[in-house]
């Protein structure tokens, strides 16, 4: 993480803590495992997929472990590209970011974890590290909000 970043967090009294590298499956080859889950999904609806419902996708997963809520930062590479906040840090990350379900890649489903995925996704093939920091806390929405506007990660992450 910047140096700049630690000073913002602890002057707010912010105490992050490192969730190992996010790291998405690969196959034998060490090749990413790419997924396009939408073509699993009966559509009796007839939805449309919406603009990150196309795909492809990878999987990865963090501990079972960090069931609790708080705000979490991806960081790329030491930039910090995306601010979050989540009621269970494990079950935002392996059920939702992490794995994609059908139904989330069209119009109604859950559009911003088909987003990040996809970013995670490039950032990996583009051979970066991406880190999870983590900070437990209450107040997840309100310390969001002003991690976004005081850090300003910049789109497409957090747009």
């Amino acid at each position: 993480m910047d140096e700049t970043v630690k000073n913002l967090i602890s002057s707010r009294g912010y105490h992050f803590e490192y969730v190992p590298c996010i790291l998405p499956d690969k196959d034998e080859t060490g090749e990413i495992r790419k997924f396009e889950p939408q073509c699993r999904y009966k559509n009796t609806h007839k939805l449309r997929l919406h603009k990150h419902g196309r795909g492809p996708f990878c999987r990865f997963r963090i501990s079972r472990s960090l069931n609790t809520e708080g705000t979490y930062l991806l960081i790329v590479n030491g930039v910090v590209q995306y601010v979050g906040e989540c009621k269970n840090l494990s079950s935002r990350f392996n059920s939702g970011y992490g794995q994609i379900s059908p139904r989330n890649c069209f119009c109604g489903g859950q559009i911003t974890n088909c987003k990040i995925n996809q970013l995670i996704l490039k950032a990996a093939e583009d051979g970066n590290q991406i880190e999870l920091w983590f900070f437990k806390n209450q107040n997840r929405k309100k310390v969001e909000e002003e991690l976004i506007a005081n850090l300003n990660p910049p789109p497409p992450w957090n747009d």
